[in-house]
């Protein structure tokens, strides 16, 4: 029984919301299947389709680096206005 939808916008959205700071997500088909209740396969299937879509790419096994990484705004930058 699946705990969440599970397409490639959720996975994504799961792994932009557990990237750290520079955008690299520390996770594998094995933490997706965790999360969504999925198998391996269709977990790996998922990522394999982000990284073909050019919005995630494989750094190492389980490390992966979010393509479009947003930097945060420099919080110096809000505190002088």
């Amino acid at each position: 029984m699946r705990k969440k939808y599970f397409d490639w916008e959720y996975v994504f959205g799961f792994i932009c919301q557990h990237a750290d700071a520079d955008g690299i997500w520390d996770g594998d088909a094995a933490s997706v299947a965790e999360e969504f209740h999925v198998s391996e396969d269709e977990s790996h299937e998922v990522l394999s389709d982000l990284a073909d879509r050019g919005l995630i790419e494989p750094l190492f096994p389980a490390k992966y680096a979010i393509v479009k990484w947003r930097e945060p705004d420099d919080p110096g930058e809000e505190e002088s206005a």
